[in-house]
């Protein structure tokens, strides 16, 4: 490993596994000493959810490749901080995800919350999320091509860091393409799931019910990373680690 290089972190959510955290990690390795520390199957959707009261366990993959039993955010955490590694990580990539996390997504996804948490730990973080060329999953060819956009990331590593000014991380949204020709900074846009949840009776005081879906609805400004990205080019998003409050607008008198 070199002194001179960038020290990298990676994981994911979609677990060690992932084709594109297998990708990413090729294309950073050309630029930066890469260490892996990713969940030990799929985490999707799991937020920032942190793993509390049980013992956690790795799986060595390869030298400085780990797989564990935790969230995405517990390897953040674990990698920054444990012994596991030894060195001092001068940041952290979470992806590259199979499948969007624009808008509303930011809030339930694991691989944003991995570059948050780092954030959090003082660490720049950045999330890299790709979109299948046909937009959904029902393909027998995924449309995933990983590598434009993980060679992206390595190739302008040092100006992604420099855009975690320690309040944000960096979210790079694109739809899968063989190459790409343009970045945008692009807002939030927000995503609509028209989410049903039928019950039905399964006997005597017990019932069930799932999830169903009208289909997927989204609304923003023409700079929206789902506009950015649906046009070819790459969506760069900076979403603040910490919550931001709101300072209420008038008094409120409260009963007591």
């Amino acid at each position: 490993m070199s002194l001179n290089r960038k020290k990298v972190l990676v994981t994911n959510d979609d677990g060690i596994n992932g084709e594109g955290l297998k990708v990413l990690v090729d294309s950073l390795k050309k630029v930066a000493d890469v260490y892996v520390l990713a969940p030990d199957s799929n985490r999707s959707a799991v937020s920032s959810k942190i793993t509390m009261g049980q013992a956690f366990t790795f799986q060595k993959h390869g030298e400085g490749i780990f797989s564990c039993n935790g969230m995405p955010a517990d390897c953040v955490n674990i990698g920054l901080i444990s012994s596991l590694f030894g060195v001092k990580f001068d940041v952290v990539v979470s992806g590259i995800n199979s499948g969007p996390n624009m808008g509303t997504d930011v809030v339930y996804s694991g691989t944003c919350a991995a570059a948050r948490q780092a954030v959090l730990k003082g660490v720049p973080g950045i999330a890299v999320s790709l979109e299948s060329k046909y937009f959904d999953y029902d393909n027998d060819d995924d449309g995933f091509n990983f590598k434009p956009l993980a060679d992206f990331t390595a190739n302008n590593l040092d100006e992604l860091i420099s855009l975690c000014d320690g309040e944000v991380f960096v979210s790079l949204n694109a739809t899968s393409a063989d190459s790409y020709k343009e970045a945008a900074f692009a807002s939030l846009c927000i995503r609509d799931y028209s989410d049903n949840f039928p019950v039905k009776s399964e006997g005597e005081d017990l019932f069930s019910g799932h999830f169903t879906s009208d289909g997927l609805s989204v609304t923003g400004e023409a700079d929206s990373d789902y506009n950015i990205a649906r046009s070819g080019k790459i969506a760069i998003s900076l979403i603040y680690a910490e919550p931001v409050m709101k300072r209420p607008e008038r008094s409120v008198k409260f009963k007591f």
